[in-house]
């Protein structure tokens, strides 16, 4: 299958997403019908397209640094119910598009079936509107003045007796890549990722029923605004950690079996000699970790969000291509901040997701890792959903406006 995918999605050999991130969420004004919609994002399309040439509108003439920025669309399920849609909703939104809501008081499962749920705080899901726009770049300022640059054009397209634009622009997420190959908890993160060569046989849509080819060599974003409470795990010793996450919390070893007194036993040979972690040229075998037989190490994270099922390309493997990246912000209460992680996933459907995140055997009940009917002070908590949402991500089409336009018109 040639490759139809839009660009942010950093899946070919070789390639590295850029240093920053930022998501935004696009509301439909009510009562405007799916052209209207669509005429107003093409407005909002042909700017990111100056944006991404160091073009701004108020600008004219004067050429900026674009910061190699990448711009990805995506469309909720409340797009497909704007009046006048061209398309029907694809069957794989109807059945697996959308999470569970906040409770009115905040808080509440994110689904039946899973250890996550939404901080108490949450009383409404921020993230379930019509449209998303991805931005990705190697600088701040690229990212940051996306938003800024949307707002603007929204601005100009209000209507002046009302104030009200065709759009608006509810929220938005900011997230960074870390260079030390680390996770707010300290361990390594994002090695047991597919090989490259295999990515694009589970991000991308197969071929699909005749009502529904025009989403074939798209793909399925999954966001999840996931606050992580360090103040819990910091509370933990070493051997606690590690046994929870399924790998040597210095070396990233992956975890293969515990002694005649309990403690983990690496992968034998991991490092290499001479290498210090397992992110070390020459350690490449160990990133994906074994199969084990201990039932304390198949509760732990990483084997639980991984069976080692192949081929990739069945969705049966609940195989993703996960692109994350970390946040950190300001909090009125201690200790002054929060810390967590926009998790961020392509798939052909998004059932891979939410069947690992409610299947017993994968993640299920657990909120991280662990025995779900005994976990250690405070894990049941210990990771919370700030925002979540799914979107199509169509395929490119030559000869459209932007990608999905046929949605609208």
């Amino acid at each position: 299958m040639a490759d139809k995918l839009q660009e942010g999605i950093y899946h070919a050999p070789g390639v590295r997403p850029g240093n920053f991130f930022n998501i935004l969420f696009l509301r439909a004004l009510p009562g405007l019908d799916a052209r209207q919609v669509g005429e107003a994002f093409g407005k909002l399309w042909q700017m990111y397209q100056g944006l991404k040439n160091g073009e701004i509108t108020d600008l004219p003439g004067q050429p900026l640094p674009a910061g190699d920025l990448t711009v990805l669309v995506g469309y909720g399920a409340n797009v497909f119910k704007l009046p006048g849609i061209q398309r029907q909703v694809p069957s794989q939104i109807k059945e697996f598009g959308t999470f569970r809501s906040p409770l009115p008081t905040g808080g509440g499962p994110l689904l039946i079936g899973s250890g996550l749920r939404y901080a108490d705080d949450v009383k409404a899901n921020p993230a379930t509107e019509e449209i998303a726009v991805q931005f990705i770049a190697q600088t701040q300022l690229a990212v940051n003045r996306a938003v800024v640059e949307t707002w603007k054009a929204l601005q100009n397209m209000s209507d002046l007796a009302t104030g009200a634009a065709p759009l608006l622009l509810t929220g938005f997420y900011s997230g960074f890549q870390r260079d030390d190959g680390r996770s707010w908890i300290d361990f390594h993160d994002g090695i047991s990722n597919m090989k490259s060569s295999e990515r694009q046989s589970a991000i991308a849509i197969k071929p699909r029923p005749p009502l529904e080819q025009w989403i074939e060599g798209g793909t399925y974003l999954v966001f999840l605004r996931i606050a992580i409470e360090l103040t819990v795990w910091q509370k933990l010793n070493r051997q606690q950690q590690e046994l929870l996450v399924g790998r040597d919390k210095l070396t990233g070893c992956p975890l293969m079996s515990l002694d005649s007194e309990g403690n983990p036993v690496i992968k034998t040979g991991c490092p290499v000699t001479g290498r210090t972690d397992v992110i070390s040229p020459g350690n490449e075998a160990f990133f994906e970790p074994e199969t084990v037989n201990d039932i304390i190490l198949q509760q732990s994270h990483v084997q639980r969000a991984n069976h080692h099922l192949t081929p990739v390309s069945d969705r049966n493997s609940l195989r993703i291509f996960r692109q994350g990246y970390e946040f950190l912000e300001p909090i009125d209460s201690a200790p002054g901040f929060r810390a967590g992680l926009n998790f961020v996933s392509f798939q052909d459907t998004p059932e891979r997701v939410l069947r690992m995140l409610t299947q017993e055997t994968w993640l299920g009940s657990t909120n991280f890792g662990g025995d779900p009917k005994n976990q250690l002070p405070g894990m049941n908590r210990f990771l919370s959903i700030r925002a979540a949402a799914i979107f199509l991500v169509p395929p490119i089409v030559e000869g459209e406006l932007f990608p999905g336009a046929g949605i609208f018109m």
